[in-house]
């Protein structure tokens, strides 16, 4: 199983990476699930529910996707830029 480098990481922030054919940009990582937050750069809005389940503002679209594939033994084949990047130690 690859080791990533958690420190590396760190450069992903702020990248457009392509998810599911929709351009995104990573605005956030979820270092302890081993994920990206996605903003989608096409602006595709959202319906968001309030706590209540009625429905809320209309909010930017975000994915969260994990960096690994399903076997963790790969980067996540969704997120083809990431072979772009040196995230391993």
């Amino acid at each position: 199983m690859p080791h990533l480098d958690l420190n590396k990481l760190k450069i992903l922030l702020d990248q457009n990476l392509t998810y599911q054919g929709i351009p995104c940009r990573v605005i956030d990582l979820l270092v302890d699930e081993l994920a990206l937050v996605l903003h989608d750069c096409d602006d595709h809005r959202i319906l968001q529910a309030n706590q209540y389940g009625d429905a809320g503002d209309h909010q930017p679209r975000t994915f969260t996707v994990p960096l690994l594939n399903v076997r963790r033994d790969r980067l996540n084949p969704d997120l083809p830029e990431l072979a772009a990047f040196d995230l391993f130690t």
